[in-house]
């Protein structure tokens, strides 16, 4: 039975991102795939020696840099679209507090983000689509709501939902994006203290992780067969050696990725 093809989700006016999949660029994949191939090729030579089988541990290499490298990337288009969308609640807030409605704050807000993003972020392609589905008679909620369901983001989906629940009462819109800014802010800046506090722990790892691809070159120096030879004890201790290190790393990554 043949596997269904992924579809990625458009969104309403079909011209949104699906921000639940990150597919990279030709340059982000030869960077993240050469990065991970000399990093496993330089791994195995300093543990074991160069030999027939680099070229495995740099096809591994590879493969792990491109899985990371996908996560690393759109991580970070995740943060640089959170930073964004909170500039759009801010341009909103002072829309609204002049005495526009929701599509006239909407267009004004795309004219502001524009010229402080430029055409092609993120934002301003999510806000055109927002502008251009409301021109095609789709509430405001349904785009704000499909937005949030695309971006996967739990700021962004409850601001939508705020927002769905407030327009259809009659409430205070000014102020119900108003207080989601602030508390968008807040959170912000609680995740930037928490990562410098995290960024200690994460430096540490890296040295720790870093120090036995150091010693060993400067044991090998040494010419001893126990540190030097290839014979089946070192290797097997070796090998115990490297999945310590990786078992290690993951479990400091764990530890320190710290998500609220």
């Amino acid at each position: 039975m043949k596997s269904r093809k992924y579809e990625a989700n458009k969104g309403l006016t079909v011209r949104g991102t699906d921000y639940s999949v990150y597919r990279m660029t030709p340059g982000e994949t030869a960077l993240s795939a050469a990065a991970g191939g000399a990093g496993g090729a330089l791994a195995f030579s300093i543990f074991f020696g160069a030999g027939m089988f680099t070229a495995v541990a740099a096809a591994a290499g590879a493969a792990a840099g491109m899985k990371y490298g996908t996560k690393f990337f759109k991580n970070r288009r995740d943060a640089e679209l959170t930073m964004q969308f909170r500039d759009l609640l801010e341009s909103l807030a002072s829309s609204l507090s002049a005495g526009q409605n929701i599509p006239g704050a909407i267009c004004s807000a795309l004219t502001d983000l524009k010229q402080i993003y430029g055409e092609k972020s993120l934002i301003v392609k999510e806000t055109s689509a927002i502008a251009d589905g409301m021109r095609n008679n789709l509430s405001p909620e349904e785009l704000f709501g499909d937005f949030a369901s695309r971006s996967g983001q739990k700021d962004i989906r409850t601001f939508a939902d705020t927002f769905r629940v407030c327009n259809r009462s009659g409430g205070n819109m000014r102020e119900v994006i108003i207080r989601t800014t602030r508390i968008l802010g807040e959170k912000m800046q609680t995740e930037k203290e928490i990562g410098v506090i995290a960024s200690k722990g994460r430096n540490e790892l890296i040295m720790m992780t870093v120090m036995p691809f150091v010693i060993i070159p400067m044991l090998k120096t040494l010419g001893e067969d126990a540190v030097s030879g290839n014979n089946l004890a070192t290797v097997l201790i070796r090998i115990a050696g490297a999945v310590i290190i990786a078992g290690a790393v993951l479990a400091g990554k764990r530890i320190t990725d710290i998500k609220m």
